[in-house]
């Protein structure tokens, strides 16, 4: 599980960013007035809602789900259930996806552990600027500490950076003001969170430079994640004021280790890569 600075999880972050404010307690993800993710995909969505499953947060009252939570919560053992099969036994985080992904459980109720949860987040989150000024990446203050203590984790498991800045963004604000980049600023953040979704961690810094840390995926992962991140931003189109904005892309470098060292050049060299992506050209992912 993604653990962020002040011991708060980012999938609670991003599971909180997910719920309308004064949310009940009883939480209908299809309904479209409620449920909508923040932009964020039913995939991710529902992982939240499982990780939060787990911490005690969430409820379901499915009778099948319920004996599925106590296998993933350890809690249960022995015969399969005569209402389940052995796969879905043996795979109760996979199985309670499915039973989202097919509408099965279209509602859950936060705990009163979890409605205390997302209120001390929100405190939390108010007080201490955690979150950049948009609200959807982590503070870049952070950045640097995570890393670190990613790099001393596991030798055995990787670390991945990426460093990304969006092409031809100051044109957005001289021709169409301030305003209209905060909109293209937004969607390229939320591009970013979403593509990397819950295998890690985006942070924002001055302007629209963005760092992003992953663990434990490996080089060709995390260049994927990178190209996604690239074609995702490439295909935007916002619009401010009934006005078309002018479409941007986005510059990536990528580094990794192993095969790097093990130290925090990871960050300067995958700076280093993103600087190569804008002066080869723009709108590309240099890894190598």
């Amino acid at each position: 599980m993604l653990v962020m600075s002040n011991d708060i999880r980012y999938s609670e972050l991003q599971f909180l960013q997910s719920l309308p404010k004064g949310t009940s307690s009883v939480f209908n993800h299809q309904d479209p007035k409620k449920g909508e993710a923040v932009g964020l995909n039913p995939t991710m969505f529902i992982e939240m809602v499982i990780t939060m499953i787990e911490e005690l947060y969430v409820r379901l009252e499915d009778e099948k789900a319920q004996r599925l939570v106590g296998k993933l919560r350890g809690e249960a053992s022995g015969e399969v259930p005569s209402s389940m099969i052995k796969y879905d036994w043996d795979n109760p985080r996979e199985a309670l996806a499915h039973l989202f992904m097919e509408n099965k459980l279209q509602s859950f109720r936060l705990t009163y552990r979890g409605l205390r949860r997302i209120d001390e987040l929100r405190e939390r989150l108010a007080r201490d600027r955690i979150l950049e000024p948009f609200g959807v990446l982590l503070s870049m203050q952070y950045f640097r500490s995570d890393l670190q203590n990613a790099l001393r984790l596991n030798n055995d498991i990787s670390v991945s950076v990426l460093y990304a800045d969006m092409d031809h963004f100051k044109r957005v604000n001289t021709d169409f003001g301030q305003s209209a980049g905060d909109v293209v600023m937004k969607a390229y953040l939320e591009v970013i969170r979403d593509r990397v979704g819950m295998f890690g961690k985006g942070y924002r810094g001055v302007g629209d430079e963005v760092a992003v840390l992953i663990r434990g995926q490996g080089h060709d992962k995390a260049k994927e994640f990178a190209d996604q991140i690239r074609k995702s931003v490439e295909d935007l189109r916002c619009v401010y004021e009934g006005n078309k904005l002018p479409p941007v892309t986005a510059s990536i470098g990528v580094a990794t280790t192993p095969p790097g060292d093990r130290k925090m050049e990871l960050e300067t060299l995958a700076e280093d890569r993103k600087r190569q992506a804008k002066q080869g050209g723009r709108n590309r992912v240099v890894a190598e």
